[in-house]
């Protein structure tokens, strides 16, 4: 992959400064986080989860640790990052590998946010109230699509993101789908260009 290759993925892919169709779930999850109360966000792939917690911890009271349960899946990992007097927010909570440590370390935590993907059921977060995220509608991966193209100034027409919108929007509404197809068009346009 070539440097300017690289850039326009991170670029298209770069968490947006806002959330776009997800304004109710934002304020739910805000509110629920001035009360100082824990929850999970829960939805499939790409609909915004991550983004969701990012946004929405900017109304904690405290500080705010991002634990990644991609990149931290075990108990000393997590257990090393975490900190009983912040908001932790643990991301791709379904990745961590689950023994009893993690279990009990998670269940005690006592502000939290929880990501989850649709169908990971853990005895460790009953009780939490939950803010679901729907699968986007072709029509909102198109309004994204062409929110994020017209932000970065690319040189993109209509028919291809209609294209990335609908073969997204088969995959369970998953916007990095979308953002995915669109740089590598974009890509094979530019290479093709400096041919």
């Amino acid at each position: 992959m070539r440097p300017w290759s690289r850039k326009l993925y991170r670029a298209l892919l770069k968490p947006p400064p806002r959330l776009l169709f997800r304004e109710a779930q934002l304020r739910e999850a805000r509110a629920r986080l001035v009360d100082g109360e824990s929850f999970l966000i829960r939805g499939p792939p790409g609909v915004g989860k991550t983004t969701l917690a990012r946004l929405s911890s900017r109304a904690a009271r405290s500080r705010v640790v991002y634990v990644s349960g991609f990149r931290c899946r075990t108990y000393s990992c997590i257990r090393a990052a975490v900190r009983r007097d912040a908001l932790n927010i643990i991301d791709d909570y379904g990745m961590v590998l689950r023994d009893s440590n993690v279990v009990e370390l998670i269940r005690l935590l006592p502000f939290k946010v929880v990501v989850v993907h649709t169908g990971l059921y853990s005895k460790e977060l009953e009780g939490l109230g939950e803010i679901a995220m729907p699968p986007y509608t072709e029509e909102e991966i198109l309004s994204i699509l062409e929110e994020r193209v017209a932000r970065l100034s690319l040189p993109v027409d209509e028919g291809t993101l209609r294209l990335c919108a609908r073969e997204a929007a088969v995959y369970s509404g998953n916007i990095r789908i979308a953002l995915m197809m669109l740089a590598d068009h974009l890509a094979e346009q530019l290479a093709g260009s400096l041919l």
